[in-house]
């Protein structure tokens, strides 16, 4: 009498590993750069979320801000004009949350007065993986990420 036993081969489960990693590796790709892209996108929100509350704060503390990139070019520094006390700096380097390659501003700094209005128009692009993303605010301090 034969012992039939159920169950796969070696060989079965080997080509099994192999094709679950060449699936793998063809959506790896694609994963990186949905996800580089919700990065980005998270902070260009966070960005313009940033530049709202500092055109209100300088609204309530009835003094003007400074806005201006910071040293490391990966990170946007609030500060007061007069004094140049920092008051937030938002990080968007490589060691932060969000990894963005670069951070630019078109006019640096700006000024942020307490009647709502800033010193020039500003457009922030956001730089990560070959993806950008630009939050604009203008004069009269409307913030938009188109």
């Amino acid at each position: 009498m034969r012992h039939i036993s159920g169950g796969f081969t070696l060989l079965e489960l080997l080509i099994v590993i192999a094709l679950f990693g060449l699936i793998t590796a063809m959506t790896f790709p694609t994963v990186s750069r949905i996800s580089t892209h919700a990065r980005v996108n998270q902070a260009a929100t966070v960005v313009a979320q940033d530049l709202s509350q500092a055109l209100s704060a300088a609204a309530r503390e009835r003094k003007p801000l400074r806005l201006a990139v910071g040293l490391d070019r990966q990170s946007i520094r609030v500060s007061e004009r007069a004094s140049g006390t920092v008051l937030t700096t938002r990080s968007l380097g490589l060691g932060d949350a969000y990894q963005l390659d670069s951070v630019t501003l078109s006019a640096s700094p700006v000024d942020l007065f307490p009647n709502g209005f800033a010193s020039s128009a500003l457009t922030v692009t956001l730089w990560a993986g070959g993806y950008s993303r630009r939050v604009t605010m203008s004069r009269a301090g409307w913030v938009r990420v188109p």
